[in-house]
């Protein structure tokens, strides 16, 4: 069942918008990502563990392999589902075989010594990193780039904190070359290292500064990169944590994935539009209108005509983001979205980035209870909807229709807030990435050491949580 040509004209205008206008404002601060916190529950860790397999299956750089991914309760054993934004069949066939590869390290029992401890989890993190191995030395590339910036910087400041801060780099830069497994082993471990010491809470100030007067981000993106490196450790840790908190997980399992969407064509129809005529579809309200225009005049150095024009000439083709694929292939499947049907009742679709904000309005707009991480608010042209089908019946057209009409309301609130407060939502990097030294919470602590006697379970892994750095020094 194909989308009325008005929706279509109403929905696609209205969102390449809305990406240009944040593409030329700044960010706001960004929110923070929350901290694991075990005190209400182990519902936290199975989140944790579900977005940590969707980051493992997310091997190269760009959005078409971003992932998503939910467990579901067999009558013996467990599914693990997984939907990506833009996957081969090859390549999805590629992706399960490796993922078995790394579930299955993990079949009971565990070892028990420290050493055998020791040289699993190596040998898992050894698995994974080379599973990723395109996205590993992507990230590479731009620490070294970004560690050489943050080394000058240090020079030109000439300061004793700064000098102490390019040790630190000069070591990291060491651990670079030459290029193996091993070097990036030791390289995660001498990030993780840094992370918790002294030194590295010096570097706070300079991040602070960086997203103050949004300048150059050389502090900020190694910080990024390192983090995404150090963020394969964390998540065999998690999984350890994971295997010894629930190891039917990784007994008895299938892995299910899901076949990617096509994409859309013809989304933008008919010839580009301006600006001002794609904002006089936002709203009925002439005094509003009168103010977005002039609004928009503000903009007219930024030569937004100019950047619709050439977008809508080539647009990427829109497709279903792997988190709405899940829960639509959930929903069409045989025990839908009942709570049953998922691995302890906990219905949460995890993925290896946050969501986007047209997922997140999804989420919000559709009617299921089904759970996903919060968003990062970054904004993507290429997004849809699940296609309908006639023996769906009326009610499922109709749904798609309301639901994309709120988000469409939902855009042109964005675009009226984006034009008055001149601040975008979202953050340079949409995966999170960075480490602090906050600690993960636990049942009976203050602010101490982790009381491990009230789970029962060793969570020495989990000191380093994955949140915003910068927010560590405000």
């Amino acid at each position: 069942v194909a989308l009325t040509p008005a929706l279509v004209r109403q929905f696609y205008p209205t969102l390449l918008l809305l990406v240009r206008l944040a593409a030329v404002h700044p960010y706001r601060r960004s929110a923070q990502e929350p901290v694991l916190d075990l005190t209400t529950g182990l519902e936290p860790l199975f989140r944790d563990f579900v977005s940590k397999l969707a980051f493992l299956c997310c091997t190269v750089p760009g959005g078409s392999a971003v992932a998503a991914c939910a467990i579901l309760q067999l009558p013996e054993g467990v599914q693990y589902v997984f939907g990506f934004n833009n996957q081969t069949s090859s390549e999805l066939e590629y992706k399960r075989c490796e993922i078995t590869r790394i579930l299955n390290m993990l079949r009971s029992p565990l070892p028990a010594a420290d050493s055998e401890k020791a040289a699993l989890h190596r040998q898992i993190l050894t698995a994974a990193l080379t599973f990723s191995e395109i996205r590993i030395k992507a990230y590479l590339r731009s620490l070294g780039t970004q560690l050489q910036l943050c080394v000058q910087a240090c020079e030109r400041e000439d300061t004793t904190e700064a000098h102490v801060i390019k040790r630190a780099l000069l070591a990291l830069i060491q651990n670079l070359e030459p290029l193996s497994i091993d070097a990036v082993l030791n390289l995660i471990e001498s990030i993780g290292q840094l992370f918790k010491s002294d030194t590295f809470v010096l570097v706070g100030p300079r991040l602070a500064r960086e997203e103050n007067l949004m300048s150059a981000r050389h502090w900020s993106d190694c910080i990024h990169a390192a983090g995404r490196l150090l963020s394969y450790r964390r998540t065999v840790d998690v999984m350890l944590l994971v295997a010894s908190t629930w190891p039917q997980l990784f007994d008895e399992f299938q892995i299910c994935m899901i076949p990617s969407s096509l994409g859309i064509s013809d989304a933008l129809r008919g010839p580009p539009l301006t600006a001002e005529q794609i904002v006089r579809k936002t709203t009925s309200d002439q005094g509003l209108l009168g103010r977005l225009s002039e609004q928009l005049q503000q903009l007219s150095t930024h030569d937004l005509d100019g950047d619709i024009r050439e977008i809508w000439s080539h647009a990427p083709k829109p497709i279903v983001h792997a988190e709405i694929l899940v829960h639509h292939w959930l929903e069409n499947t045989r025990g839908g979205i009942r709570p049953e049907r998922f691995f302890n009742r906990w219905k949460f679709i995890g993925s290896s980035k946050p969501p986007c904000k047209l997922c997140s309005y999804f989420f919000g707009e559709y009617p299921t209870d089904v759970q996903v991480r919060p968003s990062h608010q970054n904004v993507y042209f290429p997004w849809r909807m699940p296609n309908v089908y006639e023996h769906q019946g009326n009610d499922a057209a109709l749904t798609r229709m309301r639901v994309m009409g709120r988000i469409k309301t939902r855009i042109c609130a964005d675009i009226a807030r984006i034009l008055s407060e001149r601040l975008s939502d979202g953050r340079p990097h949409d995966s999170s990435a960075y480490a602090t030294l906050a600690p993960c919470r636990m049942p009976g602590t203050d602010g101490g050491p982790p009381a491990e006697t009230a789970t029962g379970l060793s969570l020495s892994s989990l000191r380093i949580s994955e949140r915003e750095v910068v927010t560590a020094f405000h």
